[in-house]
């Protein structure tokens, strides 16, 4: 990697941070995307949180360079990444690259986003343009997954521009944005030591719009870099209407409403509100009573102030 052609003395050292769990295939398609790329001062750390097969090992016969972080227990998604991130920080990068292991890195994204960091000293996190394949797959062409987004704190939630338009049909600039997703985000240390990492006592769900409030609130830019590309192959490990995370998603909606949202803008959004909670219900299914169940414990474990990834719901499928 570092003797890679286009390496420079000067090239900022970036740490790439990728958290798998109980999973070798797609990980071992991120590693390889990654490890193709064309940045020239670049390490990478992969954290097995804790697999029940020795999946980091695994990953690191097939690719002996990467440093691995393996851990007893599975500690959530948040657990999981801050470790990485934590173990990253020691090594004393400019930036720390974090990607979800569901992820396929274009060839020259690292140094697209590296180049827009360095010229931007205010960015905390940038991320790329994250796509994903359309239903006829890879080669009908991609849409957009994530450019930018708009947050609604006194509803809890952010809104996302340009989702699943075509990616051919236009340019796409660098632009702020107010919340990115933390599945392929550029993080400047520098920043993630003034703020602090992932709130552990979420799990998983709404860590990434807990985070970048944080960042927003302490005067750290988010940046949307159009002309880098992930493609993200989104909700692989966990699935996208289980109890488990119907659970994480309500609870730390709440949770995140409280922190960020104002008693006065709740009252005055109580319907919207009630509304979006109707529509997640109607989602996952009315008839859906493992969610229903999940739903409604994640508003009893929220009044009685109950936090942590130990409230696991244990059925990840549904």
């Amino acid at each position: 990697m570092e003797s890679n052609e286009t390496a420079t003395v000067n090239a900022p050292l970036v740490y790439v941070v990728i958290l798998t769990w109980n999973d070798t295939e797609m990980t071992r398609t991120c590693l390889q995307s990654v490890l193709g790329n064309d940045y020239g001062h670049f390490k990478v750390i992969v954290v097995d949180n804790g697999s029940t097969r020795p999946c980091g090992e695994i990953l690191q016969q097939g690719f002996p360079e990467i440093e691995l972080v393996v851990l007893p227990e599975n500690r959530g998604f948040t657990g999981g990444a801050n470790a990485g991130l934590r173990a990253a920080l020691e090594k004393k990068p400019k930036y720390i690259f974090f990607l979800n292991n569901d992820t396929e890195v274009a060839s020259d994204a690292i140094s697209k986003l590296v180049e827009v960091q360095e010229d931007t000293p205010t960015c905390g996190m940038a991320t790329a343009l994250l796509t994903s394949p359309t239903p006829e797959g890879h080669q009908k062409g991609h849409v957009v997954h994530f450019y930018s987004a708009t947050v609604e704190r006194n509803i809890g939630l952010h809104y996302h521009h340009h989702l699943w338009e075509p990616v051919a049909t236009k340019d796409w600039p660098n632009v702020e944005s107010e919340f990115v997703p933390a599945c392929a985000i550029l993080i400047r240390a520098k920043a993630l030591e003034d703020v602090g990492v992932f709130d552990e006592t979420l799990g998983t769900n709404w860590e990434d719009y807990d985070l970048c409030l944080r960042f927003v609130e302490k005067g750290w830019k988010l940046i949307t870099v159009g002309q880098a590309r992930v493609v993200h192959l989104f909700s692989q490990t966990t699935g996208r209407k289980s109890p488990y995370i119907t659970y994480y998603f309500t609870r730390n909606r709440l949770i995140c409403m409280a922190r960020y949202a104002s008693l006065k803008g709740i009252a005055a959004n109580s319907i919207t509100i009630l509304r979006t909670f109707y529509r997640q219900v109607r989602d996952y299914g009315f008839t859906n009573w493992a969610c229903h169940r999940a739903f409604l414990s994640a508003f009893w474990d929220f009044s009685l102030g109950r936090r942590g990834h130990d409230r696991v719901m244990r059925s990840r499928k549904g």
